[in-house]
């Protein structure tokens, strides 16, 4: 395969950050002749002129990040007959939209995650720390270069400077959801901080499983799922509040602990739990990045400037008709994912990309207890009785999803 020159610069600049020793002890490791007598400057610009033995030229696409984007994008690159390498730090795909209920107890455990063996060709157990166009380079050294790569390594949960927040549970991995599943068992109050979906959803799964625990929900907004409209807060409160979750609107957090949290100078104890929200964690990669933290695509969710890498999912900047930018969800992700895949198998084989054309079609939410929200365009099933059909939607999406990426043979880690 030809390979652009930039690759060898993403090197040297990494190697920058090493100490002597170290680019002393790697030049040993690749026999490199002259070492002794070399600088340091003078190592680490051997090294990036060098090859390196744990260097790797995949087949077909490389695909950073086992999440919903990461899979979907795999399984449209599997159709059309190319490989589907998948790099991922914990070789699980974790069902994001399942952990709240997983934590809460009212799903099984093994509503957390699948393992990735099952949506891709190819494993491989690392966390990306750069890329450059058509290669990606791993925490451990390791470079994974390819005619096509897209980056899908997600998000991460936002820390804003409040004191204390590193003592709250956090609620993004299958990891945080077993965990604090396991917490649950031993504590009689919490307190979640953050009224949007996860928040909701994990209070509401709360009080189903734990009817003894208190549970109370605090919001700095003055309605809860601020971004879904009024009157589907005004329901999510009223399914809470008839379950005995405490709902605080208005309420800005000040500090955390390991006991509870501060709000205006009063006290509310409780496990805290962090739900108010994510971060794109792309910064740092070394790809163009815009104002939001999100990677920067064109149209064909290629990384703007560059011919072999898309990016698709929370981690890039995906933009509506309208040219205004989505916000992160799984159902722009599994839009994304699937586009970038076709558009990696199309430049693979020569031909045209596919312009992507991506759009909020609604949304499902499971609240436990045979209750949840939804809304589709202007039709809304979140008023009471009508309150009892997403439960059912949500399963049957969740099906969808595993049947999308897995054929058949996903149905064996449907939904409990």
């Amino acid at each position: 395969m030809e390979r652009e020159a930039a690759v060898p610069n993403t090197i040297e600049r990494d190697l920058a950050t090493w100490t002597k020793a170290e680019l002393y002890a790697r030049a040993q490791e690749l026999e490199i002749s002259g070492r002794s007598a070399m600088t340091k400057s003078e190592l680490a610009a051997a090294l990036a002129a060098s090859p390196r033995k744990d260097d790797v030229d995949v087949d077909g696409v490389v695909i950073v990040g086992g999440g919903y984007a990461g899979v979907h994008a795999a399984r449209a690159v599997m159709s059309a007959g190319h490989r589907a390498t998948i790099v991922d730090p914990t070789g699980r795909h974790d069902f994001l939209t399942r952990l709240a209920a997983v934590a809460g107890g009212t799903a099984p455990r093994t509503d957390a995650s699948a393992a990735l063996t099952s949506f891709g060709d190819d494993v491989v157990i690392g966390s990306m720390s750069s890329v450059v166009d058509g290669a990606v380079t791993l925490a451990d050294g390791r470079m994974l270069r390819s005619d096509a790569v897209i980056v899908t390594a997600g998000a991460v949960p936002t820390k804003p400077p409040i004191p204390g927040i590193e003592q709250a549970w956090p609620l993004r991995t299958a990891d945080d959801a077993l965990a604090l599943r396991s917490r649950l068992d031993d504590t009689d109050r919490v307190v979640i901080i953050g009224g949007g979906a996860t928040g909701v959803q994990l209070a509401g799964a709360i009080a189903v499983k734990h009817p003894e625990t208190k549970v109370v929900l605090v919001e700095a907004a003055d309605t809860l799922l601020a971004g879904m409209g009024r009157s589907v807060g005004a329901d999510a409160e009223r399914i809470l509040r008839q379950r005995g979750v405490d709902v605080r609107l208005g309420a800005a957090v000040d500090a955390i602990d390991a006991n509870g949290i501060d709000v205006g100078g009063a006290e509310i104890a409780g496990l805290p739990i962090w739900a108010a929200g994510f971060a794109a964690r792309a910064d740092g990669f070394g790809c163009p990045v815009g104002s939001s933290g999100r990677v920067d695509i064109d149209g064909y969710l290629r990384v703007s400037g560059w011919k072999r890498t898309f990016a698709a999912g929370d981690v890039a900047a995906h933009l509506d008709d309208r040219g205004d930018e989505l916000a992160m969800s799984a159902q722009i992700a599994v839009q994304a994912g699937e586009v970038a895949g076709r558009n990696a198998v199309a430049l693979l084989r020569g031909r045209p990309l596919e312009r992507a054309n991506l759009s909020h079609r609604g949304w499902v939410m499971d609240l436990g207890g045979w209750r949840g929200l939804a809304e589709f365009g202007p039709i809304s099933l979140s008023a009471p009785f009508l309150d009892l059909l997403p439960p059912l939607l949500h399963w049957g999406i969740d099906v969808k999803h595993l049947i999308d990426t897995r054929g058949l043979g996903g149905l064996t880690d449907a939904p409990g």
